[in-house]
């Protein structure tokens, strides 16, 4: 398949939620549908199932009917926007959830099979007001990750690119991944091997070939997370963008 790349708004990208890689690569295809045709007027949208399969990466998977299935109802399960100005009512919102679907089904036409999906009327919005977006090439880089963390991170880190390093502290890198609170993960030291194996499978898979994850230091008495992402720029993150880009927008409240 030709190269395929969607320009996904910031809010989504650095929003918090615990999809499957799955789930995250049918979010990815159905954004693409969407953009690539204009189709954010349309009630219900209509995606051939056969898409879906190619873009999701999933020729070599026998299973692929229920892969799909699954993750389209993944995609009715809420996910939090952070620092949220609504697109309807320009209210702000520190913290707000809402889902990618309302609704989907899969059923035959003309001999082939299509997906008829109903995007939720907020992130319908979202994802076409003006602001920031991050452009993500799905088939050469987003769709190969085989963990959601790695998937996670990589558009995360995508969103900052511009940037020479960001800092993300230990509580807000769990709430970022989505992490349960029983999970092993929780401790910074099992954590930092987490993330150093997804930087690693970043780097040889995607364009941010220069990441590189560093000891840790003590930010506001708690220890973090320094990724070099763009070692050529000249662009730090200040206070006031350190402070929105990564803690509020990723704050739970």
């Amino acid at each position: 398949m030709k190269k395929i790349t969607i320009h996904k708004k910031n809010e989504i990208t650095r929003g918090t939620d615990d999809y499957s890689v799955m789930a995250k690569r049918a979010l990815n295809c159905i954004y693409w549908v969407m953009q690539n045709n204009d189709m954010y007027k349309h009630s219900h949208i209509k995606v051939r199932f056969a898409t879906l399969r190619e873009v999701m990466n999933l020729q070599s998977d026998q299973r692929y009917v229920e892969t799909i299935k699954k993750a389209l109802v993944e995609l009715q399960q809420p996910m939090e926007l952070n620092n949220f100005t609504h697109p309807k009512t320009k209210e702000f919102w520190g913290w707000y959830s809402c889902s990618v679907l309302d609704e989907a089904g899969v059923k035959k036409e003309d001999d082939e099979w299509m997906v008829t999906i109903k995007v939720g009327s907020i992130m319908k919005y979202v994802m076409q007001v003006k602001g920031g977006f991050t452009p993500l090439d799905l088939i050469v880089h987003a769709n190969k990750f085989r963990t959601r963390y790695a998937m996670k991170l990589y558009e995360y880190l995508r969103s900052f690119a511009a940037f020479k390093y960001i800092d993300i502290t230990h509580s807000h890198m769990i709430k970022l991944l989505a992490l349960d609170e029983k999970s092993k993960y929780k401790y910074y030291s099992q954590l930092f091997v987490l993330i150093e194996r997804q930087i690693k499978d970043i780097v040889e898979k995607s364009d941010l070939k220069e990441l590189k994850l560093m000891k840790s230091k003590v930010l506001s008495k708690e220890k973090i997370f320094k990724i070099i992402i763009n070692p050529k720029s000249k662009k730090m993150p200040n206070k006031t963008e350190a402070k929105v880009a990564l803690e509020n927008l990723i704050k739970r409240f």
